[in-house]
């Protein structure tokens, strides 16, 4: 093949990868969507309705934390009220209830509970898997209101 063959097909490499990286979108990062709802309970001595989470795909998890919001806004340095890590990479998960242990992963701090929800308070779940991360804004509500 001739040099100017060569040319033409470096030419051509390199428009085809400009195509991709502003055209395709295959090295953006995809958002977790979180979809929160509050479910029925029957369980005596609960103060709120559980909260019931949903994911948009089925996530290796490496984080699930969720704060409350101070004021309506987030204050990153807020203490976790729940903070779950991986320990492995084992399974994936769409959807969870909050407090529940989730299959895979484990509290980031050794033997720490979830702390109960309190009525009509917002929180903010923050959810990491691989790249990827989401978050969703969640209000409880008192059962019997």
């Amino acid at each position: 093949m001739r040099k100017n063959g060569f040319i033409w097909i470096g030419a051509l490499l390199v428009l085809g990868g400009i195509y991709i990286h502003y055209f395709t979108h295959w090295s953006d990062k995809r958002e977790i969507a979180i979809t929160a709802s509050l479910r029925p309970s029957r369980q005596r001595g609960e103060t709120v309705f559980p909260v019931f989470f949903v994911l948009n795909g089925n996530y290796k998890l490496a984080s699930v934390k969720a704060v409350p919001l101070e004021d309506g806004k987030f204050n990153p340095k807020a203490a976790p009220v729940w903070h779950l890590v991986s320990d492995s990479f084992w399974g994936r998960t769409r959807a969870f209830f909050y407090g529940q242990p989730i299959q895979g992963m484990k509290p980031s701090v050794n033997v720490a509970r979830p702390e109960p929800l309190k009525p009509d308070m917002v929180y903010r779940l923050i959810v990491s898997a691989g790249g990827s991360t989401g978050y969703k804004d969640f209000k409880t509500k008192a059962i019997g209101d």
